[in-house]
């Protein structure tokens, strides 16, 4: 399994939002768990869930690129929705330590990849990026965005 880097992932995507607030909502300030439902830019559906202790307990992920098309289901997760960050030198600025986000990869029996990225921007929404890669027969489709709503 292969984990992004929670500070790349949060750079990344904020870059890819626009920028990141200078003055974030507090971790405790915002609920996170439930059922969360969206679309991705190939208009394929993702959903995942979030207990109650901000854990991504599964993910969901439709895709369809290249002529291939199917969904992709990755359960009994318990990925951390708070970064886990080192800052050198420290201490890690706020806008760092308070983002919210999930990164997800995994490598099949076939080589194919699929990774999944996430950050909340917004109460109630969630966006970011998932790729395919070394699908046998498709190939490969990165930086598919997706946003998300609970």
């Amino acid at each position: 399994m292969v984990r992004p880097s929670a500070v790349v992932v949060a750079i990344s995507l904020c870059v890819w939002t626009g920028g990141c607030s200078s003055n974030p909502a507090t971790p405790s300030a915002a609920n996170y768990a439930g059922k969360w439902n969206g679309t991705t830019s190939q208009g394929s559906s993702i959903s995942f869930t979030i207990s109650a202790d901000d854990k991504v307990t599964s993910i969901t992920v439709g895709y369809s690129f290249n002529g291939c098309s199917g969904t992709q289901t990755f359960s009994n997760l318990n990925l951390d929705l708070a970064p886990d960050v080192t800052c050198i030198p420290g201490p890690c600025p706020a806008g760092v330590t308070s983002f919210r986000g999930f990164g997800y990869g995994v490598t099949s029996a076939d080589g194919s990849m699929t990774s999944v990225n996430g950050l909340f921007p917004f109460p109630g929404r969630a966006q970011g990026v998932v790729a395919f890669t070394n699908y046998p027969a498709c190939g490969t489709a990165l930086g598919i965005a997706w946003t998300a709503t609970r």
